[in-house]
């Protein structure tokens, strides 16, 4: 909960930060990530974190979603909010899907978007320079 916390902050203080605000140095996954501005180009996984993004109005820095069709029904109210913005994959995305989406940011956890294991970790998204929040 504490990191979804500093996601979201992370997030909505792209409309008002200043240089001064940054960098931000938190922590994911047990690792020190910085991050030197807001991201600008996140995917969000998971129904329960793009709802917040979105009551937070931060569709406008959110480049995909992954992990919602798959796992949930998208109610009427939700499809609006989402407006455009893609759902790149219904339930754990494959790094070529997120990497194809220029993203410097994805929100997921463990079993929640990445598998042990899998493709997408840490390790291999920080190859890419995409910040990661789990």
């Amino acid at each position: 909960m504490k990191n979804l916390v500093i996601a979201l902050t992370l997030m909505a203080s792209a409309h008002a930060a200043n240089a001064a605000d940054f960098p931000v140095t938190v922590e994911s996954c047990g690792t020190p990530v910085t991050f030197s501005a807001p991201p600008k180009r996140a995917i969000i996984n998971d129904l329960n974190m793009a709802e917040m993004a979105f009551a937070l109005h931060l569709q406008d820095r959110i480049v995909g979603l992954t992990g919602i069709s798959g796992w949930y029904k998208m109610t009427p109210h939700f499809r609006q909010a989402m407006g455009a913005i893609p759902e790149l994959a219904p339930k754990y995305p494959s790094l070529e899907t997120l990497l194809a989406a220029e993203p410097d940011f994805f929100f997921a956890g463990w079993n929640y978007g990445m598998k042990v294991g899998g493709e997408v970790t840490p390790a291999t998204l920080a190859k890419y320079g995409v910040r990661l929040l789990c």
